[in-house]
């Protein structure tokens, strides 16, 4: 039988809605472009037309199966993105760049950019955050919430900042670990929380945000991700980058008393004059 290596190409791969190929090489490595709304792999079987991929899903091999005709295809997933956020996610077609690029985000050596629209503008406009996170584990089959706590760090720096509008800065996040829900958790921490974040975020503040530009999104997004792998006795590299979605430009240029987007929050008819004009928002 034919291996998956010499078959699957990018161009094999049942892209889930709004999925876009961004970029693939020669070894089988594979960068998507996922939408905000779509998660990296479906919750359990026969979910998985919300997912990145239209196909199965073992979660012990962490891959992606599919047929077509006599052809049986796979598709590893190398990283995973949360639902709410939107960007850059690999797959990988053959099970040896799989492992060596697994091996990379293992011990730190893809460097990966994520953009952020938090609420507030840091004083300082550069630096890194180091934060202890909690961790749930379990002792033997109980689950202990919080019982363990790991370190967390990224380094931030300020991108842009609105003026006039919603009190928001466009941040530029660098992880230097790799957590779950770090960008989120600790964005929150320091006072910042994300835009459109249900979980960490700030529900009056979203919800403000909503209502006046029609935006429920969580503002997240990976950017790029970029590395210096090595494969078949040689270095290479590789770099993919997902342009800013439209959304975060919205609530950036958002101005009171100009209408820049639709409420969805209330049945009324928009007045000429925004209801939030000559006012201060929260902070």
């Amino acid at each position: 039988m034919t291996s998956p290596q010499q078959i699957t190409q990018a161009s094999d791969l049942p892209l889930g809605s709004g999925v876009r190929l961004i970029t693939s090489n020669k070894h089988g490595l594979v960068a998507l472009d996922k939408p905000a709304g779509l998660m990296s792999h479906p919750n359990k079987e026969g979910e998985s037309k919300r997912s990145l991929l239209q196909a199965s899903y073992d979660y012990d091999d962490e891959v992606y199966t599919w047929q077509v005709g006599e052809v049986q295809h796979r598709a590893w997933l190398i990283n995973r993105l949360d639902s709410p956020t939107s960007g850059v996610i690999l797959l990988a077609l053959n099970e040896d760049i799989n492992t060596a690029i697994k091996q990379l985000f293992s011990t730190h050596k893809v460097t990966k950019v994520y953009y952020a629209l938090v609420r507030r503008v840091p004083s300082v406009p550069a630096g890194s955050w180091s934060d202890s996170l909690k961790k749930d584990v379990y002792h033997g089959k109980k689950l202990i919430k919080g019982g363990q706590r790991i370190p967390a760090e990224t380094r931030y720096q300020v991108a842009k900042a609105a003026t006039g509008g919603f009190p928001v800065a466009l941040l530029r996040l660098l992880p230097l670990t790799g957590r779950t829900h770090q960008l989120r958790v600790q964005c929150q921490n320091h006072r910042h929380p994300i835009v459109g974040d249900r979980t960490y975020g700030s529900f009056s503040f979203n919800k403000e945000v909503a209502i006046e530009t029609g935006e429920k999104r969580m503002m997240l997004h990976s950017g790029e991700t970029s590395m210096r792998y090595p494969f078949q006795g040689k270095m290479h590299d590789f770099k993919a980058e997902s342009e800013l979605p439209e959304a975060f430009d919205r609530v950036m240029r958002f101005r009171p008393g100009r209408n820049v987007g639709k409420p969805v929050l209330s049945s009324k008819k928009p007045n000429s004059r925004s209801s939030l004009a000559g006012r201060r928002f929260r902070r």
